[in-house]
């Protein structure tokens, strides 16, 4: 079985690795129809040819493994780490919005993810973003053992020590005693959980209060669907209160997304006034507003006031908007105050200076290889996965950017307003048994 789990990683790994991948050319008038049929083409090509592979050089092995099925990951196009520019972390943030459904959720917990987190390590987007720091770290861990092969002493390749070629009589080795990072390890520990906790605390925090504003949104067009009398006037209000539940959401969006997102707010705002859901004015206002989430939530509630309903049922409604309200202000919180920055500067001080000076204790203690050059391999890799940590906990704390923020505004709110109201008007639920 191991021997199968090794063969079945060699597989991936040659596929992956030898597949033949086409770069498409981002023309800026290429329609989407033209890059998803090349996508798929791209796709294509790599399962013919991994097809091929299993076929032509795995089969007449005889090991029984052509009808495996690993997986490439095929649907997710990586970027090497050579071919990343600087502004790669940021825009790979993107690539963090997920929504899983079950096919996500059964891929995600399957035994092959091992293999396929081995694989993408190298276009990892933490890779990226720490790629500076892991230089420094692993050039002083270089430096290290060149200033006691210099200083100190050397060995050659027969395995013979000599005196450094700068060194004087009486040369030490350039190294610290381990007990001092032994010592601060712990506590540096604790930092890191406390700050990648914290973090995720605020994620968590972000996504339920989006659960929230989903939810609530729903209720807003329920409620009017429900309260509003069946008639042209109200018909129209109905329509009206849905599609500003909608702007709503987008401009929230749009505010905790930043002036990036501008031209996707106006190009959603000036839909709704083409497809005669908004006036013009209003679609301007709300460009123009300081606030834009309030000024949408002020407009839900004009449009309440001009419902002729029973004030109790126009009470539950506003009572739905006050809540909209609410998940607002707790959205800008999140937003405006991020873990204090005395922690962050301070972690990220500590784990710097902790991983700069850790060379020179790991040179005294990897003294059994060929002038310790193992100290570098062992510094990059520590530092790695340390630096990592603090990392994950960096690109969570802000967490509007890797939401799937456009997915709960088009799908689960937008769309799903849309089928309450055709569900309403279509009379289906006025149809007797």
């Amino acid at each position: 079985n191991n021997m199968k789990f090794a063969l079945h990683a060699l597989l991936a790994v040659s596929a992956s690795a030898f597949a033949p991948v086409s770069s498409p050319c981002s023309h800026p008038r290429r329609s989407a129809i033209a890059l998803m049929a090349e996508a798929d083409l791209r796709d294509t090509m790599k399962k013919e040819f991994y097809a091929e592979f299993l076929a032509k050089v795995v089969a007449p092995l005889g090991l029984g493994l052509e009808d495996s099925n690993i997986d490439l990951d095929l649907e997710y196009q990586r970027v090497p780490w050579w071919r990343q520019g600087s502004a790669y972390t940021e825009i790979q943030r993107q690539d963090r919005r997920t929504v899983f459904m079950h096919k996500d959720w059964v891929r995600h917990r399957s035994s092959e993810r091992f293999i396929r987190n081995l694989l993408s390590i190298g276009s990892s987007g933490i890779n990226q973003a720490l790629s500076t720091e892991l230089a420094v770290v692993t050039f002083v861990s270089i430096f290290v053992v060149l200033l006691n092969v210099l200083f100190y002493k050397y060995q050659d390749f027969s395995g013979v020590f000599h005196p450094g070629l700068l060194a004087g009589v009486e040369a030490k080795a350039i190294s610290l005693p381990v007990l001092p990072f032994s010592f601060a390890s712990p506590a540096l520990s604790l930092l890191l959980v406390f700050r990648t906790n914290t973090a995720y605390s605020r994620w968590n925090e972000a996504r339920t209060l989006w659960g929230g504003l989903i939810n609530t949104c729903r209720n807003v067009v329920r409620q009017s669907n429900t309260f509003f009398p069946d008639d042209p006037h109200h018909n129209m209000l109905k329509r009206r209160m849905a599609t500003e539940t909608s702007a709503f959401v987008k401009a929230l969006r749009n505010f905790l997304r930043g002036p990036p997102n501008d031209a996707t707010l106006r190009n959603e705002l000036y839909e709704l006034v083409d497809a005669g859901l908004m006036s013009r004015v209003q679609a301007d206002a709300t460009m123009n507003a300081s606030n834009r989430p309030m000024f949408c939530l002020s407009a839900m509630s004009a449009t309440l006031r001009k419902a002729r309903i029973d004030p109790i049922k126009s009470a539950r409604i506003d009572t739905s908007i006050s809540i909209l309200v609410d998940l607002t202000g707790a959205n800008e919180r999140i937003f405006k105050s991020p873990v204090p920055l005395v922690y962050s500067r301070l972690l990220a001080r500590f784990l710097t200076v902790f991983l700069l000076m850790l060379p020179l204790a790991l040179w005294g203690q990897l003294d059994g290889y060929w002038n310790h050059w193992v100290t570098v391999p062992a510094e990059f890799i520590i530092a790695f996965f340390l630096f990592g940590i603090e990392e994950v906990g960096i690109q969570i704390e802000e967490p509007f950017s890797v939401l799937p923020l456009e997915a709960f505004c088009n799908g689960a709110i937008a769309a799903t307003s849309e089928e309450m109201l055709g569900a309403v008007h279509s009379g289906v639920f006025d149809t007797n048994l």
